[in-house]
């Protein structure tokens, strides 16, 4: 199978692709960019001071943002109505991948800018001033997603080349020991996406591809891009059934840009399994 560009955009490192409202939502990271992607084409939709890993729809009908080292809570005017900060500002970490849980609680990795290996993974509830580190000793976190039943959790470490499991406990909202559902040794890890099936979409770094997993640990599909460096992935579309696919132009020399003029952009394709309405973060 192959995905087709829908929208033309050279991202330096686009990311982060949710499906709200209709559109879809996603970002640039390093430039801190958000853009809002549909019918009449893209548009940025807000510009951070910093990097802007991802950017979660909230309650309020705003956006929680996972900047460089905070998360704040805007309402739907763009009006700051929350900042919760997780690093120092001098810190060399930075936040990467979010997703929201059960109970509007956001999940999210942070990671070491310069790429090296240390990183943990948290949780922000509603009620917390404060973040919580759940699971530490990561390599590079990224990717994040529940099982559709939400009795999982995914994570996705990219210096490792691993998919982990967590059981969740949607009442609660904690996970308990993790267990390395998949290694792979063809591509690191990225972005991911679970469809309604309950299947894992696994964006592959350099590989110009995603692939399908079990969760007996085998492989069921593959989609080919004309690029190869494939970020990140979400369902949208009116049935939910087109998955949308994020790329990057960085680490990618002139001659690879000449080669590969469709970098950065987003792509799509119509598949016959849907994926899952995203959960929206509550912000107090």
């Amino acid at each position: 199978m192959e995905a087709r560009q829908v929208f033309a955009a050279g991202a330096e490192l686009g990311e982060g692709p949710v499906w709200h409202d209709g559109s879809l939502y996603w970002v640039d990271i390093p430039n801190g960019r958000l853009h809002r992607s549909d019918a009449e084409g893209t548009a940025l939709v807000h510009e951070a001071n910093g990097t802007l890993s991802k950017a979660l729809p909230c309650d309020n009908g705003g956006f929680a943002l996972l900047l460089n080292d905070r998360i704040e809570f805007h309402d739907s005017a763009w009006n700051l109505v929350r900042s919760v900060r997780v690093l120092p500002e001098d810190s060399d970490m930075r936040l990467s991948d979010g997703t929201v849980g059960a109970g509007g609680e956001i999940w999210f990795g942070t990671m070491r800018r310069d790429m090296q290996p240390g990183g943990s993974l948290w949780r922000l509830r509603p009620i917390d001033s404060a973040p919580t580190e759940c699971v530490t000793g990561v390599g590079m976190p990224n990717g994040i997603a529940f099982s559709p039943d939400l009795s999982t959790l995914y994570f996705v470490d990219s210096h490792e080349g691993t998919i982990s499991s967590f059981e969740y406990d949607p009442v609660h909202h904690t996970v308990g020991q993790g267990r390395v559902l998949v290694s792979i040794d063809d591509g690191p890890p990225d972005g991911i996406s679970v469809d309604a099936a309950g299947s894992i979409w696994v964006a592959l770094w350099s590989q110009g591809c995603l692939r399908r997993l079990e969760l007996d640990g085998s492989w069921s599909q593959e989609i080919l891009l004309p690029c190869r460096n494939v970020t990140s992935c979400e369902f949208g579309g009116d049935s939910l059934q087109t998955l949308y696919i994020t790329s990057a132009t960085a680490a990618l020399d002139a001659q690879q840009r000449r080669e590969q003029p469709q970098a950065g952009s987003v792509f799509g394709i119509t598949l016959p399994v849907g994926g899952i309405t995203a959960r929206k973060a509550r912000v107090k």
